[in-house]
């Protein structure tokens, strides 16, 4: 029996648990400060009030009662945070021991480096950790509320050292958690994020164009630039293109649009609306994690749509960033 910790009492920190859980094994559920009524709803009622599913063989605490012993007694943690929580995350981490320790990564986002490069959030966490750890990335097509109620997922492990992402896999994967291993870990992590902001194109395509019936084929066609988009900026930054068109790349984009905060405000922008005003009314305190990376990172992708054709990613900057009305720039995508 292996014991998963995971680290983040959101849906998808609590989610990944349950096919380990199904396997035999056991989980202990760590919440953040804003997670004090999961985490007594977990012990008490043994239920996860987001994703209301039953949850066996699962104890929960808050942050600030997590020992050396529960790090110790993990064969697995999940760094289950938001993106906005990475450093709170890497601070917490720095009180306790993790030399070998392996760690499953959920949490998805870029970062500026050291060296003002774009970067992935694994090599953040090594960097700023000082520990000898290994991590592991899950990415692809996952919704944390089909997952918990073990509908079929397809997903990704994946880590640079194969055997890694193979052995943890084998305590999670199962008939409805289907799990891919693979060794592209910069390109896996590089596809997780900008699925993110790119959904927010293909959102707005799937609200503008239609107006008295559904219209599918403009969507069809941004969604094919979209992944086009990204496996230039995947190749750019040393991944693999093929990842780009894998489960990690095109599958999460597919499901991310479909469904969210960043296909919705790709909805809301389709209709003649600022980022400012949206992120003001229907979207007020809710991370959308595609337009938060293109505001953390706003000077990077300047450069990069400066020194690269990338007018999707520019027309999606100029909106986040500087408020304009989003517009697919079609005649450039078609060249």
């Amino acid at each position: 029996m292996s014991r998963i910790l995971s680290i983040g009492a959101g849906v998808m920190g609590t989610a990944i648990t349950i096919p380990a859980v199904s396997n035999g094994h056991e989980a202990k559920i760590v919440g953040t400060s804003l997670d004090e009524e999961i985490i007594d709803s977990i012990n008490k009622n043994s239920v996860h009030p987001k994703l209301n599913v039953q949850l066996t063989n699962t104890s929960a605490l808050l942050f600030n009662q997590m020992t050396q012993e529960d790090i110790d007694n993990s064969d697995v943690i999940v760094i289950g945070i938001n993106s906005s929580g990475i450093d709170w995350f890497i601070e917490l981490i720095k009180n306790f021991k993790v030399v070998n320790k392996k760690f499953l990564i959920v949490t998805k986002g870029l970062y500026m480096n050291e060296k003002k490069e774009l970067d992935i959030f694994p090599n953040k966490i090594k960097n700023e950790i000082k520990q000898d750890l290994s991590l592991t990335a899950v990415t692809g097509p996952c919704k944390a509320i089909e997952l918990a109620k073990k509908n079929l997922t397809n997903i990704c492990f994946v880590n640079s050292d194969l055997d890694t992402a193979i052995n943890l896999a084998n305590i999670f994967k199962n008939d409805y958690y289907v799990i891919k291993s693979q060794s592209d870990l910069l390109g896996a992590e590089l596809c997780a994020a900008l699925k993110n902001v790119y959904a927010i194109a293909v959102g707005y395509s799937q609200t503008y164009f239609s107006k008295e019936e559904k219209i599918f084929n403009p969507e069809s066609a941004l969604f094919s630039h979209c992944v086009n988009e990204m496996s230039h900026l995947v190749t750019l930054m040393g991944g693999l293109p093929e990842t780009v068109f894998s489960l990690s790349g095109l599958g999460d984009l597919h499901v991310t649009s479909g469904t969210g905060r960043n296909g919705l405000l790709g909805n809301l922008l389709a209709k003649s609306r600022t980022y400012d005003d949206i992120i003001n009314k229907e979207l007020k305190n809710e991370t959308v994690e595609g337009a938060q990376t293109i505001k953390d990172l706003e000077h990077l992708f300047k450069k990069l749509v400066k020194d690269h054709k990338l007018p999707i990613l520019e027309n999606l900057v100029l909106c986040i960033c500087q408020n304009e009305k989003l517009n697919i720039p079609w005649k450039d995508l078609n060249i």
